[in-house]
């Protein structure tokens, strides 16, 4: 079993009603269970507007309202204590691991949870879906108490998860012992497994290179400032923060692993102390200094206009490093966040490059060309589907017209995708331009620190 917590209706609270309440999904034969599931089901749950009692086979039920004139009951609440504004409703729902469980017992365990929780002071909707293959209660809550008119405070998950746990316990159901409170989003885990960069992964990077040249605490610190990065390693904090540069959330670095805990970390730091450094104990000879030669950045800065910028842009993402691969802990804090967005700067550059688009008027001309062949496509794509509606057309024509329609599809969708390119590269490009004037002064400056410190 597992209960979400809450989240607030501020708006058409009629269609998250009538998507609680949805035929589609609570009704049997709407279903993805089959006829033999519902043998026991045969006397199932009796509800009507008029209270006659027609036999219905879909479980929605309502506490202290009634489903059909739900919204207007939960308005009249808000409007006889004057809150009709702000949050309308508080919209959950409760899942259930086992599938071999009856609606029925869905329902009558999702009434019971809702009637304890907010079944004394506030107007409930409950709705079993039967549409997936876990079945799972649907809850719509009034914010408003139709008792005293204080609005709905019950809305945190850890608050009233325990409620539900000791139900399900008494139906012999799963229970999670120990959920995890705040949990990775799942895009962000799916492309922290896949090996793409994503926030934490870039500050586990960051970290770990940090306590690699650290002894102590205040290495430590100096050299994630060093890289950029801002934090809170205050002792008598409960929680370890670091801010990345640009950025003003701060992420507690328990998020981040074991690994990465206040404990842990200054046990990573204090196993550096062991290590001996071996270093030539005659000292080291003069080395002459040595002349840059014409490097691949040098080149791809040369290129010019909108082309030459992205080019130098992906350059610096690391995107031609083919035999060193990029250490995002190393990059520029004003780049990191395009980390995860290679593909579409790639897709982007690409584009520049194959119709030579080198300034913003290009851009501009080729965006009206493709939209005039869309428009074109378009028009061309209605005419052969107002021709295979006619009466009398023969097969061989249909089914040519339908091929042809399907190619006229593809070419569009192609063409909507530039389109699409062409819109983020006029969004982006100023922004890039932006970002590696930033980029390029500061490390002109860090080059001036390091002459200075070699001529000394």
């Amino acid at each position: 079993m597992a209960v979400t917590r809450l989240w607030p209706v501020t708006a058409r609270l009629d269609a998250v009603i009538a998507y609680a309440s949805n035929p589609e999904k609570i009704d049997k034969a709407k279903s993805k269970y089959s006829e033999a599931d519902y043998q026991a089901l045969r006397d199932v749950i009796a509800y009507a507007q008029n209270k006659t009692k027609t036999e219905r086979e879909f479980f929605c039920q309502g506490i202290n309202c009634n489903v059909e004139t739900a919204r207007e009951q939960f308005v009249t609440v808000k409007e006889q204590f004057g809150k009709a504004d702000g949050i309308q409703a508080f919209h959950g729902y409760l899942s259930f691991k086992e599938q071999d469980i009856t609606p029925e017992l869905a329902q009558k365990i999702g009434m019971e949870f809702a009637q304890k929780v907010w079944g004394e002071r506030f107007q409930v909707v409950v709705a079993t879906h039967l549409n997936t293959n876990h079945l799972h209660c649907h809850f719509v809550i009034n914010s408003v108490s139709y008792v005293d008119g204080k609005r709905c405070q019950d809305t945190s998950w850890f608050k009233f998860r325990k409620v539900a746990d000791r139900i399900c316990e008494t139906y012999g159901l799963h229970v999670i012992e120990r959920p995890e409170r705040n949990p990775d989003p799942s895009y962000l885990t799916m492309k922290d497994r896949a090996g793409m960069p994503t926030r934490y992964n870039v500050l586990r990077a960051a970290i770990d290179e940090a306590i690699e040249h650290s002894t102590n605490k205040l290495q430590l610190e100096a050299a994630l400032k060093e890289m950029g990065y801002s934090f809170d390693f205050n002792s008598r904090h409960k929680y370890w923060t670091i801010i990345p540069k640009g950025q003003t959330k701060p992420v507690r670095l328990y998020r981040l692993g074991e690994e990465y805990g206040r404990d842990k970390i200054m046990e990573r730091i204090a196993a550096n102390r062991g290590r001996v450094d071996m270093r030539p104990f005659q000292k080291e000879a003069y080395k002459p200094r040595q002349y840059a030669l014409i490097t691949r950045e040098r080149r791809v800065s040369k290129v010019g206009g909108l082309y030459g910028q992205y080019l130098h842009y992906c350059y610096k993402l690391g995107c031609f490093q083919k035999y060193k691969k990029q250490n995002p802990a190393r990059l520029h804090y004003l780049l990191r966040d395009d980390l995860m967005k290679l593909d579409e700067l790639t897709a982007q550059t690409r584009l520049l490059g194959k119709h030579h688009i080198g300034t913003d008027e290009e851009l501009s001309l080729y965006l009206h060309s493709v939209e005039k062949q869309i428009e074109t496509l378009s028009v061309e794509r209605t005419h052969l589907r107002n021709e295979i509606r006619k009466v009398g057309v023969s097969d061989e024509r249909l089914s040519t017209a339908k091929s042809e329609i399907a190619e006229i599809s593809k070419k569009m969708k192609e063409l909507r995708r530039e389109v699409k390119l062409c819109d983020g590269i006029a969004q982006r490009s100023g922004i890039i331009r932006e970002k590696l004037t930033q980029v390029i002064a500061d490390e002109e400056q860090s080059k001036g620190k390091e002459k200075n410190l070699y001529d000394k």
